[in-house]
This record gives structure tokens, C-alpha cells and sequence, in this order.
């Protein structure tokens, strides 16, 4: 979304935002029920639009996917979606992005992919025989399933 309100101020150039997602929000809309951004609003506002809520207020999933959408519209960002992007190819002295029987041309390609679509989860000597649960963060909704459980937590970043 950054790229594109950057690119919207050049009256020079024409661009698309490809989403595979059904709205706004990207990963945000995949999150668990009670995740908030992991800085305060004032650090995670985007060019050209302060994200609500306060110097402190660390905004919810809702708060965040409700921001992005809100900022897609104002600043009128030409996004497709659902779309799914397979490949980005040369041809001749340009790009062409492949989508299905659709071939986009570009002379630039900005790849800005998710990370919630395809989870890593690294093996581990036992793993085979482990016989607990084991999730992804990626696929975490909410606390209740592992009341009264033994818990471990491992991870590479905020999950």
C-alpha cells in the first residue's frame, strides 16, 4: 500500500496492485482474534495517513484491516482482487506477469508476498512421535482450545 501511494503521486505512470485476498488488509485478515500490532499506532501508520488511535494504542486485527481499507479507498489505489500472481517472466525488454491465461506487460515489478499462506514448520528429531498438538501461528485463532493445557510457545518472530 506504500509503494502504491508513492506511485499514485506520479501523475506519469500507470499501475496495479494485484491481491490475492477477497478484501483490504492482507495477512491482517488471517490473524487471531485478540492480535494487536506489535507497535503503537504511531509507528505503524502508513505515508500519507496516521493511523487512528493515539501515540500508545496498539490497534487491533479489526482496528489494522479496517486502517488499510480505509486507506485504499482515500487514497484511491488501483488494486485487483482475488487474483493470483504465478509467475513473473522476461519477454523481450520487458516483465509480463502471469495470472492464469493473463499475461499483465510491466516495465517494473514490486513483489510484496505474505507470509500467513504457506507456514513453515520446521522438523525436529521426535517429531514422528510427538503424539501432542501442534499448530502454526498462522492457523492460531484463539486461547480456548488449550485451556488447562501445557503450552509451549516457540518461534523465529511475533508469533
Amino acid at each position: 500500500m506504500a509503494v502504491g501511494y508513492y506511485l499514485r503521486r506520479r501523475t506519469d505512470l500507470s499501475f496495479v496492485i494485484l491481491d490475492s485476498e477477497e478484501g483490504p488488509g492482507g495477512a491482517w485478515r488471517h490473524g487471531w482474534d485478540s492480535l494487536h500490532a506489535f507497535s503503537p499506532a504511531r509507528y505503524s501508520s502508513l505515508p500519507g495517513r496516521l493511523m487512528p488511535g493515539g501515540a500508545e494504542k496498539y490497534p487491533t486485527r479489526d482496528e489494522v484491516v479496517s486502517y488499510l481499507a480505509d486507506y485504499e479507498e482515500r487514497f484511491e489505489l488501483p488494486v485487483r482482487r482475488p487474483v493470483c500472481v504465478e509467475g513473473v517472466y522476461r519477454e523481450d525488454e520487458r516483465l509480463a506477469v502471469k495470472m492464469g491465461r493473463v499475461r499483465l506487460p510491466a516495465r517494473a515489478v514490486v513483489s510484496a508476498t505474505g507470509t500467513w499462506r504457506r507456514p513453515y514448520v520446521p522438523d525436529y528429531p521426535g517429531r514422528e512421535t510427538f503424539r501432542g498438538e501442534q499448530t502454526h501461528s498462522g492457523r492460531y485463532v484463539r486461547p480456548e482450545p488449550y485451556a488447562g493445557k501445557r503450552v509451549l510457545v516457540v518461534g523465529g518472530g511475533n508469533s
